[in-house]
C-alpha cells in the first residue's frame, strides 16, 4: 500500500480532501506544516501532497526537508487556480493539481504509478536484474 503525508493549515480542508485522496486505495495522514517537517524526520512516504493553504515559506522548507530524507518521494502542489492544473511545476514540486476530486485523484495515481516504476527499476538494478519481491512496488 502506498503511503500518502497530506500537508496544510486548514484542518476542515485536510479531512475532506484526506477522504479524497484515500480513494487511491492509499494510506493517507495529514497534518500542518510543523507537525510535517517533524514527521518526516520519523516516517516514509511515497507521495507528500502540498495544500494551497500552506504558506510559500512552509512549501519551500517542507520540500527541502522532503528532498534531503526522501529523495524518492514526489511531491504535488494543490493550487487554487483551475489554469495551472497543467502547468510546468517550478522545480519545488513534481506536479501540481486543482482540488477537484476527479483531477485530484488522477493526478495522484500518475504519480504513485511513476513512483513505483521508479522503484522496480532500482530494485532491479541493484539486485543484478532479479526483483527482490519484498522490495516490489505496491498494487
Amino acid at each position: 500500500m502506498f503511503r500518502i503525508l497530506l500537508a496544510g493549515s486548514d484542518s476542515r480542508l485536510l479531512a475532506t480532501r484526506a477522504a479524497v485522496l484515500s480513494k487511491t486505495g492509499s494510506a493517507v495522514t495529514c497534518h500542518n506544516a510543523i507537525e510535517t517537517l517533524r514527521i518526516l524526520d520519523r516516517e516514509a512516504f511515497d507521495l507528500v501532497v502540498l495544500c494551497h493553504s500552506l504558506m510559500e515559506s512552509e512549501v519551500i522548507l517542507i520540500v527541502e526537508k522532503i528532498r534531503q530524507k526522501l529523495p524518492a518521494a514526489k511531491t504535488l502542489m494543490v493550487t487554487s487556480d483551475v489554469d495551472q492544473y497543467e502547468r510546468r511545476p517550478d522545480g519545488h514540486v513534481d506536479a501540481t493539481s486543482v482540488p477537484e476530486p476527479g483531477r485530484l485523484i488522477a493526478r495522484v495515481k500518475e504519480l504513485l504509478q511513476k513512483s513505483a516504476y521508479a522503484d522496480r527499476s532500482r530494485v532491479q538494478v541493484a539486485s543484478g536484474g532479479q526483483a527482490c519481491n519484498e522490495l516490489m512496488p505496491r498494487p
